[in-house]
């Protein structure tokens, strides 16, 4: 079963170049502290990822 947030986290908000709304996902990527280890993606916050893990 999906993660019922999953359409918000930048997971989702990034995966189709074509739908791509930079304005949106900019602030979730500022100041990076997290790592997906399902995408890779980077996000400031742990509850903006699927799968978070700290970067330190």
């Amino acid at each position: 079963m999906a993660d019922p947030g999953h359409d918000n986290k930048l997971c989702a908000l990034a995966c189709c170049p074509c739908n791509l709304d930079l304005e949106k996902i900019k602030p979730l990527v500022r100041d990076a502290r997290y790592i997906c280890q399902a995408c890779g993606r980077v996000a400031g916050k742990e509850e903006n990822l699927c799968r978070p893990e700290p970067l330190s």
